[in-house]
């Protein structure tokens, strides 16, 4: 009789913690003379047993790889999240001292992200919501919805290709557009889809990237105040990339957005932006990776009235990690913003630098400090008001996050942000701190 014989190694006077697996399938057991191993022998009779067995291993086998925090469902993966705070706003229009007012906020944040692999490609769809509910200034009450779809797509060595689409339903905070005054939040809905192909392989002298990408935006009410800014916009590019370490590239980039205002009769100008740059990208060490670039920008408006642009431009980011559980993020960028009806355009510079570090197994922390300067072309400030002709806004931030993790999927924290805005036009300053505290969970 044909038998398949699996070999396995109990100890000697000790129960194996699988018999109870064994025994389900009625498997017969014979030790080997003089040797503590056995032989485990299955009848060709027992074929179904087999197979159940196999489908039973393949099952474990299947729970054993679901990572942390996940479902399993047939061949995706879901990652469901949720956080739930209650925070205190000083300034929830930003205002000036005289006339802000204050609130308590609740908010939920729900997400989930669904992941399917197939080989080397990755692809994924994704939801994120925010609501808050404020404790007296009810109109201000917030729902933001934002739907997401990845696909990162590896044909071979030298071919790579990452599709995003994106759709989101979200609002503008009061204050937040400047020259844009309305008594509730505004309400937009925005969609865009964008691709990066990559030629080359990562250990290539030269390598190829290839990006574009079209968004279109409209907002849905105070359309006396909001129509102008209802908008498309089209981005076309591409960077060289030529190794000059082994792990440090040169790059050259060349890339243009085209602005399209789609309400008859706005009084904003279509517009086309262009950036020549030359930067560096690395992973040299462990310590340290980022890129930076820099070189020129230029805006033109397809009418006359506004004034074109023409200025240096840069962007940027490095990342330090001395310790393994210690790392400093760095970013900044100067380029134009389209005007939301201050000016011909704006002018901006941030700098932000974040240091996260894990003081704890359970105990983490994010400090978090920004410098940002918005300068308005043409954008004169308020009569009464200090400065020259162009308005001009620096804005400071300051925020610390603490973390506690009190199980690997439950997590407390506290959140705290000091963010304070000088203008020359004194009926843009303002000075605003949100403390919040939250718990977030996933599986």
């Amino acid at each position: 009789m044909r038998t398949l014989t699996l070999i396995f190694n109990p100890i000697a006077g000790a129960r194996n913690p699988h018999a109870f697996f064994w025994r389900k399938f009625d498997l017969k057991y014979a030790p080997f003379e003089n040797d503590k191993r056995g032989i485990v022998r299955i009848m060709k009779n027992h074929r179904r047993n087999t197979l159940a067995a196999l489908l039973g291993a393949a099952s474990l086998n299947v729970f054993a790889q679901t990572p942390p925090g996940a479902i399993p469902l047939g061949p995706l993966m879901a990652y469901p999240e949720i956080e739930v705070g209650i925070k205190r706003d000083s300034n929830i229009a930003l205002q000036p001292d005289a006339t802000k007012q204050a609130d308590t906020i609740t908010s939920v944040k729900p997400g989930v992200r669904i992941e399917a692999k197939q080989g080397a490609n990755v692809y994924d769809v994704s939801y994120r919501g925010e609501y808050l509910r404020y404790n007296q200034q009810s109109t201000d009450n917030v729902e933001n919805h934002d739907f997401g779809a990845n696909a990162n797509m590896t044909f071979d060595a030298r071919n790579n290709l990452k599709l995003r689409l994106q759709h989101a339903d979200r609002v503008d905070p009061r204050g937040s557009l400047p020259s844009v005054t309305t008594p509730t939040p505004n309400e937009y809905r925005q969609a865009s889809a964008t691709g990066l192909y990559t030629y080359g392989a990562e250990d290539a002298q030269g390598r190829l990237e290839f990006q574009g990408g079209f968004n279109t935006k409209s907002y849905v009410n105070n359309r006396a105040s909001t129509a102008n800014l209802d908008q498309d916009r089209t981005d076309l590019g591409g960077v060289f990339l030529w190794r000059v370490q082994p792990k440090t590239y040169a790059t050259f980039t060349l890339r243009q957005s085209d602005y399209h205002y789609t309400t008859a009769g706005t009084t904003l100008v279509d517009s086309k932006d262009r950036f020549y740059l030359v930067g560096v990208r690395w992973d040299a060490t462990a310590l340290t990776s980022g890129r930076f670039s820099l070189g020129r920008q230029t805006k033109k408006f397809e009418s006359a009235g506004p004034q074109n642009f023409s200025g240096t431009s840069w962007e940027g980011g490095v990342n330090w990690k001395p310790l393994s559980y210690s790392s400093v993020d760095f970013s900044t960028k100067r380029n134009t913003t389209d005007s939301t009806g201050l000016g011909d355009f704006g002018i901006n510079q941030s700098n932000q630098a974040v240091w996260n570090h894990a003081w704890t197994s359970s105990i983490s922390s994010a400090l978090t400090g920004g410098y940002t300067t918005d300068r308005f072309s043409r954008g004169v400030p308020a009569a009464g008001t200090t400065g020259g002709a162009d308005r001009s806004d620096k804005t400071t931030t300051l925020g610390l996050r603490i973390n506690y993790a009190i199980q690997r999927w439950l997590k407390a924290g506290a959140d705290y942000t000091n963010t304070a805005r000088d203008s020359n036009d004194s009926n843009s300053d303002y000075k605003r701190n949100v403390l919040m505290f939250f718990l977030s969970a996933t599986l």
